[in-house]
């Protein structure tokens, strides 16, 4: 008896513990083949959705490769709670070449299926570099047009509508990439495409040579986290946010070499549309809007693997195939795009691009389709900027701020280094424009409302000032202007021109003494009447006049509660005040 309770005691603890181990122990390695035959890659393909499939349906979430290169027909569909793993922890032992179709979570063009639970490590996953692609010279067609990897999608009637979608709802859900290499090697769009998708991570992977798109796309998406990857040598942008995403963080990647096919492509679509040529310069870190909210982009680093001076490869070719005299600076370089954009922090991140194609350090400006988003709560901060020759290092169009704060455009605490030329006009730092609209037949102009430019340490022999207003409709294109500690090569330069409502230090009140100081701009000599209201308008303070001969230094001498709200009003035009510049400020 005692035997048989042993027996019995026996199976009951191997059953406990088969059934405790954890999830790894479930796992089985994938019959794949090695060889480029096509039925040897059909039938990985096979054996690899089977494996997949059966993982998904029956709760043996882990599906491992086997080391090797393993060729496969046709796209591989991405299941719910599955974990698709390489033989070791190195990604280069495991190699799937797709030969003709992405990884997918979407069985065709057009499907909206729910996926959550999906984690993808230790494996590279490349197009087949036979596979046919975009060549400007020989090749101008871009044949196949896919992702590599794509992790939900926006439907073709969808993109042809622009931000309308037929729903926004994350479809994809929970998803992981990590410790992985993703090659285009040159073929067909983006490496990797996120749409409708929440809670999605980028992780230690190397993100490289996609066709004539980007390295990750991004759209109708929430909770993206890309951090510690490297994209390199890619076709468009490096990382884009084209609409509706929100609460992503972009930290410590490296992006490197962006911009190197679709400029020439781009070039020859505006020649043939009739169109007139200007120039194509989208960023290695982009938003493309409208609607792309609350990203933080943090600790990255941005340049060129090419020697010093040398142009974006598109310029050269397409001089060569249309026997142009001269090299057009048609595709040029850009660090951030922040476009259709609201609430951005930019901080701690290296930029150097040491080309004569570089076109700008950091731009916003305003994107409509189907809904209207004009740049407001955008920070720079504690950047450092390096570059020879640049057009227009900063770069600003339409900004807005909310009432009673001070969440406009902010460029502050940057290291900024142009060892060449500003090639801009005025040879301005920032540049502020305006953007026309028509509205009931007549003109009318976004201008930006404010704008704070502080404590930025610049180094350069060639500029005029640090902001100006370029306007065409010769109004103001930015009302209120902050200004305070920037030094150029180590001395105090505090110099803006042109198309400025105001330009001030920030306020300050202690001892009943309420004291703001106008920084004149360079062109400017109308007399500035200003005064202190509450919210709702009503005068505290009596008009003062302020010319430009007198002391920059306004002082009022007035009681003010503590933690309340005021209005400093600046016109110029006497005793009118409705189109007045209007800083709110909350006493200390």
């Amino acid at each position: 008896m005692s035997k048989t309770i042993m027996y019995i005691a026996g199976f009951f603890l191997s059953f406990l513990i088969l059934f405790s181990l954890p999830n790894n122990t479930q796992a089985r390695t994938v019959s794949l083949s090695q060889g480029t035959a096509p039925e040897i890659a059909t039938k990985n393909a096979v054996a690899l959705q089977n494996a997949i499939n059966q993982a998904s349906t029956s709760g043996k979430k882990q599906v491992t490769l086997p080391a090797g290169t393993f060729y496969i027909s046709g796209k591989i569909i991405l299941k719910s709670h599955i974990v698709l793993q390489g033989a070791s922890s190195s990604p280069a032992a495991t190699k799937l070449t797709m030969n003709n179709a992405p990884m997918t979570t979407d069985t065709t063009a057009t499907s909206q299926e729910s996926t959550t639970d999906i984690t993808l490590q230790n494996f590279t996953l490349q197009y087949n570099p036979n596979m046919s692609k975009y060549n400007y010279l020989t090749n101008p067609t871009n044949f196949y047009k896919d992702n590599l990897l794509n992790i939900g999608q926006i439907t073709p009637s969808e993109s042809n509508t622009g931000y309308n979608p037929t729903h926004k709802k994350a479809l994809k859900t929970n998803i992981k990439i990590t410790n992985m290499i993703l090659n285009a090697n040159q073929v067909g769009l983006a490496v990797v495409n996120i749409a409708k998708a929440d809670n999605v991570t980028i992780n230690q992977t190397q993100i490289l040579n996609s066709g004539l798109q980007n390295g990750i796309s991004m759209t109708y998406t929430s909770n993206i986290k890309i951090t510690n990857n490297t994209v390199k040598n890619i076709g468009r942008a490096g990382i884009v946010q084209y609409y509706g995403n929100t609460k992503s963080l972009i930290s410590g990647n490296k992006v490197i070499d962006w911009m190197q096919r679709y400029g020439s492509y781009h070039y020859d679509a505006v020649k043939k549309s009739g169109q007139t040529l200007d120039s194509m310069q989208d960023a290695a870190i982009d938003s493309y809007g409208p609607a792309n909210q609350t990203t933080t982009i943090t600790n990255n680093q941005i340049n060129l693997s090419a020697a010093s001076g040398k142009v974006n490869p598109n310029n050269p070719l397409i001089a060569k195939k249309w026997h142009l005299k001269t090299v057009p600076n048609y595709t040029r370089y850009a660090a951030f795009r922040a476009s259709g954009a609201q609430y951005m922090l930019y901080q701690g991140n290296t930029v150097n691009i040491d080309s004569p194609s570089t076109f700008t350090f950091f731009s916003t400006n305003m994107r409509k389709s189907n809904t209207l988003t004009r740049p407001k709560g955008i920070t720079v901060i504690g950047n450092r900027f390096t570059s020879r020759n640049i057009d227009y290092p900063f770069r600003i169009f339409a900004g807005i701020s909310n009432p009673y704060t001070t969440n406009g455009i902010t460029i502050s605490g940057n290291t900024i280094q142009i060892l060449g030329t500003i090639n801009n006009y005025y040879r301005t730092l920032i540049e502020v424009h305006e953007v026309p609209i028509t509205v009931n037949g007549k003109p009318s102009y976004y201008t930006t409302d404010l704008l704070s430019v502080t404590n930025n340490k610049i180094q350069t022999k060639n500029i005029s000032t640090l902001v100006t207003g370029a306007s065409t409709s010769k109004k103001d294109t930015l009302k209120l202007l902050f200004l305070n500690n920037n030094t150029l090569n180590g001395k105090t330069y505090q110099i803006s021109r042109n198309y400025i409502g105001t330009t001030l230090k920030a306020p300050s009140y202690k001892n009943n003494a309420l004291q703001s100081t106008i920084i004149w701009n360079a062109d400017e000599t109308k007399t500035k009447y200003i005064r202190v209201t509450n919210l709702s308008g009503k005068a505290i303070t009596s008009e003062i006049a302020l010319t430009k001969t007198k002391s920059p230094t306004i002082t009022f001498k007035t009681k003010l509660t503590r933690g309340s709200l005021i209005k400093i009003q600046i016109s110029e035009v006497k005793g009118n005040y409705t189109n007045a510049s209007t800083v709110f400020f909350k006493v200390p």
